[in-house]
């Protein structure tokens, strides 16, 4: 059974280095998984409705989990302070290579 161009190219996109033996078996679990989506496409959900708060349970509102405050430390005072001093600089920009 030759191995398609379709599956290589997968395998390829993928970054996947399967050895040519295990192709052709690849390729049949690669089906199978494509023909479970098509059956799952088929499945009909008018008839259901989808209730999603059930199995969450929420113990705060999620503005409620924290506030962002900043602190004022002595690391950052430090390195706020700490004048940093380049070889190539000019009116207080660092010159880089022309290019």
């Amino acid at each position: 059974m030759p191995i398609s161009d379709d599956l290589r190219e997968l395998c390829d996109l993928s970054k996947l280095e399967i050895p040519n033996e295990l192709m052709i078996e690849t390729g049949k679990k690669i089906s199978e998984v494509l023909l479970l989506f098509d059956k799952l496409d088929e499945f009909d959900k008018a008839n259901y409705k989808i209730d999603t708060n059930n199995d969450i349970k929420i113990e705060k509102p999620i503005d409620a989990l924290r506030d962002d405050q900043a602190f004022n430390t002595n690391a950052v005072k430090r390195n706020l302070e700490t004048k940093m001093k380049f070889s190539n600089s000019k009116n207080g920009y660092i010159v880089g290579p022309r290019i």
